[in-house]
């Protein structure tokens, strides 16, 4: 997917965050579920730990329709936890070279945390990805889109 692509999230994305216990077999599931019942995604992200996977899913459509998939998506077996996400935001880790990158973070609204020589930046996922195709030099991982959690379903 290009920059451009991934930059362009619809405006009609409603996120939902999943915690699914179970490993892969759970989560491969989970995804077949997605598949079948046609939902529309518009982004998937997944993390996780030894015991639970965390699950971002952007649902492209109108609210009311995301809260029905949403009480779907909640039903099945290995789901923990469900909730409709009050924030996105989009995170990657790099490690630039330069100084600069500090006041273009800062003018651009992205959030920056630094551990060594890795930067963390998060942002509104559109934001991000502009300030990151304007980054001259580094390297880039993106870890994705995350929720922050709002009311459980």
């Amino acid at each position: 997917m290009t920059p451009e692509a991934k930059a362009t999230l619809p405006e009609t994305a409603s996120a939902v965050e999943i915690r699914i216990t179970g490993g892969i077999y759970a989560l491969n599931r989970f995804l077949m579920t997605l598949q079948s019942k046609r939902i529309p995604v518009a982004g998937l992200t997944v993390g996780g730990n030894t015991g639970a996977m965390l699950v971002t899913v952007l649902i492209d459509c109108p609210p009311d329709t995301a809260r029905r998939y949403a009480t779907l998506l909640g039903a099945l077996e290995n789901v923990e936890e469900l909730r409709t996400a009050d924030e996105t935001l989009g995170v990657a880790l790099l490690k630039p070279e330069g100084e600069g990158w500090r006041e273009s973070a800062s003018r651009a609204g992205i959030g920056t945390h630094e551990d060594g020589d890795i930067v963390v930046a998060s942002g509104p996922p559109e934001t991000l990805e502009s300030w990151l195709s304007r980054m001259e030099s580094g390297e880039i991982t993106r870890l994705g889109t995350v929720a922050r959690p709002g009311e459980e379903v």
